[in-house]
């Protein structure tokens, strides 16, 4: 715990420091604010920083080093510094007393969730291997796009940016991966409360003191820790059906207190992701549970800055919409995008349409502006993103119909796709009410609400983003994003725009309930509290159920670093890879052979923890990747025709085809070839490195 202590304080200096670098521009942008943009200025100095390395090593300019991410910090800091002085912005009217709070908190906040995760950090499980491989490579790369650490001799074809946002912090703290991708995870979880009540904060702001900072806190609670209403069901005696039953067909009975109690125990929270059939809804909570640093995660700092812009340009008694502030929007939005595709396009929707919206009393010369308005937003977004989309092949093959009519089956009209018939998934009304009830609720309750003049601005803003939300709701039930998945075909689809939708509609509701309190006494207040409090209470509970599971009820420290569960599991294998990142320097990336295997399995070790490429990854991961099966299948066959192989010929074949220059030989690789020719390699290579069951060898 003490080795733990120093590691967070070491990375919360890092993320100081990056933080500093930003502040300048987020004062610009947000100067009206309480704290001047402080809380938001980590999310501007990781997305400014980030996008500087990577442009200068996409066009191969400057290498991926710490002097440079050093370089860049101190260039995006004196851009900043040079934008803020045109803006004749002193440093006399900093709240510093403030932002020492703040900063107090964000420490408090980043060591609380870290505490949190050292009961189980292992990096296993679910999409782990791959984030951290991700980064690993990309650690590993001078230029880029980085190399694919499971296709050899290709590139990452996915939205790497979060993650390389990941290894730029783990570059500049200097610490390893091993304890920043858990430390990443608690890093987002901190964003994600401290963005959220600083929007919370301004939207509230005319409130009394105290209502504004404890509405702002509860606000920062729905985002960062609420759950949906399917909690519900731990009033039940739950289900094991792979489609639910209603909730009040299977109510427990309430007669005795250990009849609740089993209901409390057997409630089991991913079924709240998964509540529809065939589907993914997932919301912040369960990711900083289940604790993958994937893009949808890593997506939240640059979604809630996002947020924050539209809060500062639609919020308040604007003038005029400055076009560097549309620019950066734009910015933002291209990292988005190509951190979590579906986020950058989302944000460029709700911009146009509040655009529109907001303005449609104003003038005619007004509303002429609009189209320029979205043409800097765009422009900014398409140059951002240009180096990625130039090496990026999109797995997306079209938009399809959900549910289409049987005389267009199999057939395409312009960018829509009309697949089979089968194709048909609709999610029963009640469904929809049970994860999305709570925010409808609130939504019509803003609408009833008594309108202050002074509030008119922020009312009519999250009215707007209520309609677009619904939309997104809408939007899956009859479209659909194609991919390579047959039953879970609109899931992805879902998953991400659902994922947005929970992070605006919880400002929105949190906003609602605390103007609703502040409301003079009403039959209408009267009939809302009523009514939200239940609701309240069961997406409040969902951290129990979340936290008392995954982290085994708090009982046991075990510590930030993630690869504990691979020394006690895989002890040769650990130490394989722990001599490859020994004698391999990290600018270097050989082929390493290995055995692949199915997605979510504990093949590829070697080259996730090493960030080394490797011949043929995780089956489905690269299958959607590469747009089709057969790039893999046959990759898959080549590694087997190595390990199997009857004769020199056939091995060498292979091997220097992909330029391999290590073979492992260890438990993973018997299991998955039990016909494999260990002599036959030793003549193709010389073992280097041996521990156990595990052998490295190096290709002759």
């Amino acid at each position: 715990m003490e080795q733990d202590a120093g590691i967070i304080l070491r990375w919360w200096m890092t993320l100081a420091g990056v933080g500093i670098a930003g502040w300048p521009i987020a004062r610009r942008l947000f100067s009206g604010w309480t704290d001047q943009g402080y809380f938001l200025a980590k999310a501007i100095g990781i997305a400014g920083i980030s996008l500087l390395v990577w442009w200068l090593g996409s066009l191969r300019v400057i290498p991926f080093t710490w002097p440079a991410t050093i370089i860049a910090g101190g260039v995006i800091t004196a851009l900043g510094m040079s934008w803020l002085k045109k803006s004749k912005m002193d440093w006399k009217s900093v709240p510093w007393k403030t932002i020492a709070v703040e900063e107090l908190v964000f420490l408090g906040l980043l060591w609380g969730w870290s505490w949190v995760k050292a009961h189980e950090p292992s990096i296993n499980g679910l999409e782990k291997f791959m984030d951290y491989g991700f980064m690993r490579s990309i650690l590993r790369s001078n230029f880029f796009p980085p190399p694919d650490m499971w296709f050899a001799g290709g590139t990452i074809n996915y939205y790497y940016f979060g993650h390389l946002m990941t290894a730029v912090l783990t570059r500049l703290s200097g610490l390893d991966l091993v304890y920043t991708f858990n430390l990443m995870l608690a890093t987002l979880f901190a964003l994600t409360a401290t963005m959220s009540f600083g929007i919370g904060r301004e939207l509230l702001k005319r409130l009394p003191r105290s209502w504004m900072l404890c509405g702002a806190i509860f606000i920062g609670f729905l985002v960062t820790l609420s759950g949906n209403l399917q909690t519900i069901y731990a009033f039940t005696k739950g289900y094991w059906a792979e489609i639910p039953p209603p909730f009040w067909t299977i109510w427990s009975d309430f007669s005795s207190t250990d009849n609740i109690r089993e209901g409390w125990r057997s409630y089991w929270y991913p079924n709240a992701t998964r509540f529809i059939p065939y589907t993914i809804h997932e919301f912040p909570s369960y990711s900083f549970v289940v604790s993958d640093v994937h893009g949808h995660v890593l997506s939240i700092p640059l979604a809630l800055l996002m947020i924050a812009m539209l809060v500062s340009l639609f919020g308040q008694d604007k003038g005029k919409l400055e076009w560097w502030e549309l620019a950066v929007y734009g910015t933002v939005a291209g990292m988005a995008f190509m951190t979590n595709a579906l986020d950058g396009l989302i944000y460029l929707g709700l911009i146009m349409m509040l655009s529109i919206i907001t303005n449609l009393k104003s003038q005619i010369s007004n509303l002429k502006k609009i189209p320029v308005a979205w043409g800097i937003v765009i422009l900014a977004f398409g140059v951002t993103i240009i180096p990625f989309v130039r090496s990026f092949k999109s797995f997306v093959s079209g938009v399809a119909v959900n549910c289409p009519p049987a005389a267009l089956a199999n057939t395409k009209i312009g960018p829509l796709i009309f697949e089979e018939t089968e194709k048909c998934q609709k999610s029963p009304l009640w469904m929809i009410l049970v994860l999305w009830g709570f925010f409808a609720y609130c939504a019509v309750g803003l609408y009833l609400l008594k309108e202050n003049p002074l509030e008119s601005r922020n009312k009519r803003m999250l009215l707007v983003w209520a309609v677009f939300c619904t939309g997104l709701i809408i939007f899956p039930e009859f479209f659909y994003f194609k991919d390579i998945y047959p039953q879970h075909f609109r899931s992805n689809t879902m998953f991400k725009l659902g994922y947005q939708v929970f992070m605006l509609m919880s400002i929105l509701a949190g906003y609602t309930i605390v103007q609703m309190l502040r409301t003079h006494a009403s039959n209408l207040r009267k009939a809302f509290l009523l009514g939200v409090a239940p609701m309240v209470f069961l997406v409040s509970i969902y951290p129990n159920f979340g936290v008392r599971s995954y982290f085994e009820e708090l009982k046991t420290y075990r510590g930030l670093y993630g690869l504990n569960w691979m020394a006690n599991k895989l002890p040769d294998d650990l130490a394989a890879v722990n001599w490859l990142n020994a004698n391999i320097p990290d600018s270097q990336q050989p082929v390493v052979l290995e055995a692949n295997g199915d997605s979510y399995t504990e093949y590829e070790r070697i080259s996730a923890f090493t960030g080394l490429p490797t011949v043929a990854g995780w089956v489905v991961h690269e299958w959607l990747w590469r747009g089709g099966y057969e790039p893999i299948a046959a990759r898959a066959e080549e590694v087997r025709q190595v390990y199997e192989a009857a004769d020199e010929y056939s091995a060498r074949t292979v091997l220097n085809k992909y330029d391999v220059e290590f073979i492992v030989v260890g438990g993973l690789e018997r299991q998955k070839y039990p016909q494999l020719n260990e002599t036959l390699i030793r003549q193709l290579a010389t073992p280097v490195f041996a521990s156990g069951t595990i052998t490295v060898y190096k290709v002759d």
